[in-house]
């Protein structure tokens, strides 16, 4: 059967983004267009340039594994390292081209009759595909939280993904608000440049040692020189985060209580005072929330100009915070650390289904999809980095490139046979069911604290096994778990 040309909306130009666009580009799919509403790719790692902002996961796994970079200057690449590569890997594959930038989706519709989307942006333009790839990510929409007396505030504040380089911290009383990932890079960034520093935890996380080293310029130049070695130093570093996949069940859980007693005794090691120690020692299982990385994080709080202040935030006035123990904090400047509307997947974008079902509607009670990757209902529509595919041992990207390796599968199909491809429920529901059989075996059920749930105590957000596992469940499309219509 003679193939036909298959056109393909992309939205977003982060890792996802990329990964699916290079992945169609790379098997003969030239007909796409990547909606971005930024003005360059990078999606997180354009938008965060808060101070100190760097990867949490070694470099030589958080990049494509086609696209292995040799000039990393440290082991954990910074953001502004991370966003070149992102562009330079765009260029390289020809992506750019197929970027509008400045364009942000609102809408997307299933149109019944052509089997394809309908995709309209902010400015009113309408746009029509064949198939729809989202790929916004679970951490592009910054929470700010709604509390009484915000605007009042006579300072500056802003959130940490929307970083105001315009405010001169040098001198201020500086009020950090969270102590998640942002915060425990945000907060040794800028302590040494400002009067106070008042840190806000709502919950304490664990935070380990972060093993970084900057890269021997001899190293590099093997690297670059040696055919082989940066693979192996890839695969080498991904195996090594691969082996820890293990330890999220519940029958590893000597080996988490043994992680605890190292990372207490890393508590007691880098704070003098007592009562700070008991404030940053979590209360819940080691694993069941994001395990951070810092080797400053600890001595930073203990400085003289630094306080903890294990309260939530009550309300603002106009000299700072009121916290929910009735206590103030004075500031100049309000830093929200406050995180992103993680669990509301490609918000706000509005999608339309199949008979005018309302994919937000649909997902009140908590996001759902077969692999992670297409709804029952959306026919043609390929989620990346979609519910239940947050990588918590491993680097995302392993788990971007076989998503999208799926969705190009479908779509090849697609193009040979026409029509629509629409995961059918029961294979959506049996898929789902074993999905949360096996969370309850893991530590994410233990009653962990963050995002990852939804308010019933439905895991939504993370994958609860190995990177190998997911590559196997979606290395071919099962076409017998979809339904083909619109067929001519």
């Amino acid at each position: 059967m003679t193939s036909r040309a298959v056109s393909v909306a992309i939205i977003g130009a982060g890792f996802g983004g990329l990964a699916a666009a290079i992945e169609l580009d790379r098997h003969g799919i030239h007909e796409y267009t990547v909606f971005e509403r930024g003005d360059s790719v990078g999606g997180v790692w354009r938008a965060n340039s808060y101070p100190g902002a760097a990867c949490d996961v070694p470099s030589p796994t958080y990049s494509f594994s086609y696209a292995l970079e040799t000039e990393w200057s440290r082991r954990f690449g910074t953001q502004p390292e991370i966003h070149a590569y992102l562009r330079r890997t765009a260029d390289r594959y020809g992506v750019t081209p197929h970027i509008r930038f400045g364009a942000e989706v609102t809408a997307a519709a299933f149109d019944a009759d052509t089997g394809g989307w309908r995709v309209e942006l902010a400015d009113g333009t309408v746009s029509r595909f064949d198939v729809l790839i989202c790929a916004t990510g679970q951490l592009s929409r910054p929470k700010l939280p709604d509390l009484a007396g915000m605007d009042s505030f006579a300072g500056a504040q802003f959130h940490s993904a929307e970083w105001d380089h315009s405010v001169d911290l040098t001198g201020k009383r500086v009020a950090v608000v969270g102590s998640g990932a942002s915060a425990v890079q945000i907060v040794p960034a800028i302590a040494e440049r400002v009067a106070a520093l008042e840190v806000v935890q709502r919950s304490a996380y664990w935070v380990g040692n972060k093993w970084d080293h900057r890269t021997n310029p001899v190293v590099r130049r093997l690297l670059r020189r040696v055919p082989g070695l940066a693979r192996w130093q890839h695969n080498a570093e991904w195996l090594w985060y691969e082996a820890r996949a293990p330890f999220i069940a519940r029958w590893a859980e000597p080996v988490q209580i043994g992680f605890e007693w190292w990372l207490k005794f890393k508590i007691r090691r880098e704070i003098r005072d007592p009562e700070l120690r008991r404030a940053v020692t979590p209360d819940y299982r080691f694993g069941c929330n994001r395990v951070l990385l810092s080797n400053a994080w600890y001595p930073t709080l203990d400085a003289p100009h630094v306080r903890l202040h294990p309260h939530g935030v009550a309300r603002v006035d106009e000299e700072g915070l009121v916290l929910s123990d009735g206590s103030t904090v004075a500031a100049d400047v309000i830093v929200w650390c406050t995180g992103f509307t993680a669990s509301e997947y490609l918000a706000p974008i509005d999608v339309t289904g199949r008979d005018g079902r309302k994919l937000h509607q649909e997902w009140k009670s908590g996001p759902y999809a077969h692999l992670g990757i297409t709804v029952s209902g959306y026919p043609n529509m390929f989620l990346m980095y979609g519910p239940n595919t947050g990588s918590l041992t491993n680097t995302i990207t392993f788990l971007l490139e076989k998503q999208a390796r799926y969705a190009r599968q479908a779509i090849q199909r697609l193009a040979r046979q026409g029509g629509w491809l629409d995961v059918r429920r029961e294979a959506q529901d049996a898929y789902n069911t074993r999905l949360q059989n096996t969370l309850r075996t893991t530590v994410f059920t233990t009653g962990c604290p963050g995002w990852y749930h939804t308010s019933d105590g439905t895991v939504t957000a993370v994958w609860p096994g190995s990177h190998v596992a997911y590559a196997r469940a979606t290395r071919e499309v099962d076409f017998g778990e979809y339904e083909h219509g619109g067929l001519r």
